[in-house]
């Protein structure tokens, strides 16, 4: 007997979150690259306000999908203990012959 949660959605859409965090976090790095004061004195102190403003939003998007991912392995982990939790339990509860049925195939 089992609970049938989707396990591999759960994997699969945490590995997706983490990977839109890489393409993220190489988003990031390359506006760290950006010289303002190649734009001149004039126009670098907006070019760098506007560059350090996109930074910052693009850590929180970064750090937001790591997040997600992190949440994602750790509903999984969690619908796994409380899986084998409750079919231990109910296994408790069955006849002694009944403790082995399958959950999909009847008792072995």
């Amino acid at each position: 007997m089992t609970l049938f949660v989707y396990l591999e959605a759960l994997r699969s859409s945490a590995q997706a979150w983490e990977d839109q965090g890489e393409v993220v976090r190489g988003g990031r790095k390359s506006l760290g690259e950006v010289d303002a004061s190649l734009l001149g004195a004039r126009v670098q102190p907006a070019a760098q306000a506007f560059i350090d403003a996109w930074e910052k939003e693009v850590k929180r998007l970064e750090d937001a999908a790591g997040n997600h991912a992190e949440a994602l392995r750790d509903a999984g982990l969690l619908f796994q203990q409380s899986d084998q939790d409750v079919v231990e339990r109910s296994q408790r509860l069955l006849t002694w012959a009944d403790r082995n049925v399958s959950p999909t195939v009847g008792p072995r």
